[in-house]
């Protein structure tokens, strides 16, 4: 991070080291449930190597550098999106069949 950069890891020092994916999802300012999408498509990484159904934890410094990087947050979005937009295709298909 530069010091000129707008987002600094001070924004962040509420935080514990290790943040749970509520915690992502409030510096993030998204919901918590479009943390996995970012996870799946490896824009998040979780700490160690959790099982399938663990609580997974996110490294602050990791956060804040992605926050700090607007390549990182075009990726974000699109990959947030891109999640809603095949959701929602699936479901408007599914409703289309039982019609």
């Amino acid at each position: 991070m530069t010091a000129d950069s707008p987002f600094k890891l001070q924004s962040l020092a509420e935080y514990p080291a290790t943040m749970t994916k509520e915690m992502v999802a409030k510096a993030l300012g998204v919901a918590a449930h479009n943390i996995p999408p970012l996870s799946r498509a490896g824009l998040l990484k979780p700490l160690g190597h959790p099982d399938r159904y663990c609580v997974k934890h996110y490294s602050r410094d990791i956060i804040a550098r992605n926050l700090a990087d607007a390549n990182w947050l075009e990726k974000a979005m699109a990959a947030y999106h891109r999640h809603w937009r095949i959701k929602n295709a699936r479901k408007r298909a599914r409703q289309t069949e039982s019609a």
